[in-house]
């Protein structure tokens, strides 16, 4: 009987290690560029993520199959994603407006790291849920094949008390008793008994991850959603792109919930002081734009949402990676997507995600029609011109070059607006958008460069030739392109 046992034993260990994803070998950190910090140094390259992405329930959403969705980034030349993992789901109801959100999944596909008690159904806060750090290692193991880097973002804020409802983190749906708190109070120091389970989940994700050099953490998604801090209301607006009241503020989060995040980011690097990796900190900032003060000295991504160029440009002076890792609420025309990412990448950006919602349970490649209901945008047709942008970029030598919109001055016709990325007297990257009848006067070194311009949408190179720059100013006549062009300047060796 005893060898009977012991023979079972082994069978199950076998079988235990079996499931297990297999985890790479001495795989390199993505970190900041040694050279120039506003960047991404992944396996030894200088690198810009940018990416069309599902609406991060990918491993939470058990029916999600992420196998094809990763083979599909990786066949259309992305190197991004993001994911959401904890306490937070938008089961029940149509949120947001999002028509086959990915992160409202059947009741029994939602996957926590908590057990759930089949008999009460109420979470145990002290029980971890074997399968869904099986399910976490394995896609981002998968993802590391596909040279796909994954933001793991811990928590999020808690928009209505619908979301707080479902949560394992509310007290009427877990067996720890915990005293009653408002939604508002999850994500700051003041949450009671619930802080502690905080810092073991984030000790056990850290833990669990720490192998894995191809992630990053994200403290929490729109913290000024549930502790609001008003920095300013955006005068400019464009009504037609912008046409809610929300994308005219500029918020925050509050000193409560900047003290809660500085906390959380202090967990991360204390854990990690006991394991062989050390991974880049994320923080979400605000939507639009905010110029940073009094960064915490933890964080080396500063996050935005729905960026404006300047989100970008304006913080590049805290030697840190700047992006935009969420989009959306615009018309649905992939021109506004287009401009959006073109003009962040070429302020200084190093991460662009569009939140695509072609991405569905059933149609994990992408291909998902998008009514007019959902609040973004994406699909095949978008992430193609998308591509164009991320080959655009990767063609130069971007590290050393520098947003610089003064060098350019419309001599003649229309420019709608425009974006300059320079590397002074080498080379440089404008982006055009709507410019008709236009000449414009770039204010560059002499010499003879190589001029291209590149078509936004098809990616072809509708022009091409050598130009000279002479007393300091290069003439330009604009082909006319519609909606938007790029063009490439590079300085000829003499």
């Amino acid at each position: 009987m005893k060898n009977l046992t012991n023979f079972l034993l082994a069978i199950l260990i076998i079988f235990f290690i079996c499931c297990q994803p297999k985890l790479p070998a001495n795989q390199k950190v993505i970190s900041l560029h040694p050279e120039n910090p506003n960047y991404f140094l992944l396996q030894g390259k200088p690198t810009i993520l940018l990416t069309s992405g599902e609406h991060y329930g990918s491993v939470m959403n058990s029916a999600f199959d992420f196998e094809m969705y990763l083979n599909t980034l990786k066949s259309e030349g992305f190197n991004y994603t993001r994911i959401f993992i904890g306490p937070y789901s938008e089961t029940g109801g149509n949120n947001f407006g999002i028509t086959n959100n990915t992160m409202n999944p059947e009741p029994d596909n939602w996957l926590t790291p908590w057990v759930k008690d089949s008999k009460s159904m109420k979470y145990d806060l002290s029980k971890w849920n074997t399968d869904l750090f099986i399910r976490l290692k394995t896609f981002i193991a998968k993802a590391s094949e596909n040279g796909i880097v994954v933001e793991v973002t811990l928590f999020t804020s808690y928009y209505t008390n619908h979301q707080w409802s479902t949560s394992p983190f509310n007290p009427k749906n877990n067996i720890q008793q915990f005293d009653s708190i408002s939604f508002k109070q999850v994500n700051t120091l003041n949450n009671g008994q619930l802080m502690d389970i905080q810092e073991k989940y984030v000790r056990k994700v850290v833990q669990e991850l720490n192998t894995f050099g191809n992630i990053f953490f994200e403290i929490q998604n729109e913290p000024w959603s549930d502790n609001p801090h008003f920095m300013e209301t955006i005068a400019e607006t464009d009504t037609l792109t912008h046409p809610f009241a929300w994308q005219k503020l500029v918020e925050t989060g509050n000193t409560e919930s900047l003290a809660w995040q500085k906390h959380i980011a202090q967990i991360i690097t204390n854990e990690e002081t006991q394991l062989p990796n050390k991974h880049l900190i994320a923080q979400n900032i605000s939507n639009f734009r905010n110029k940073i003060e009094n960064p915490d000295s933890d964080i080396s991504i500063f996050n935005f949402h729905y960026a404006y160029p300047e989100a970008a440009s304006q913080n590049l002076g805290l030697n840190k990676v700047i992006a935009l890792d969420e989009t959306g609420f615009m018309p649905h025309q992939d021109f506004h997507y287009r401009s959006q990412a073109w003009k962040f990448i070429l302020a200084g950006g190093a991460l662009y995600n569009n939140l695509d919602y072609s991405f569905t349970v059933g149609s994990e490649n992408g291909t998902s029609a998008i009514d007019n209901e959902t609040p973004g945008w994406g699909g095949v047709a978008y992430r193609n011109q998308l591509q164009i942008l991320k080959k655009f970029i990767e063609k130069f030598d971007f590290i050393q070059m520098k947003p610089n919109n003064s060098i350019l001055k419309l001599t003649r016709g229309n420019l709608n607006e425009y974006q300059v990325f320079a590397e002074a007297g080498k080379q440089y990257a404008v982006y055009l958008e709507k410019a008709t009848g236009a000449s414009i006067e770039l204010t560059i070194p002499d010499g003879i460069y190589q001029l291209e311009w590149l078509n936004s949408i098809t990616g072809d190179t509708e022009k091409a030739e050598k130009i000279t720059a002479r007393d300091g100013k290069l003439e330009l006549d604009c082909p006319y392109f519609g909606e938007d062009a790029a063009l490439r300047l590079d300085l000829l060796p003499h």
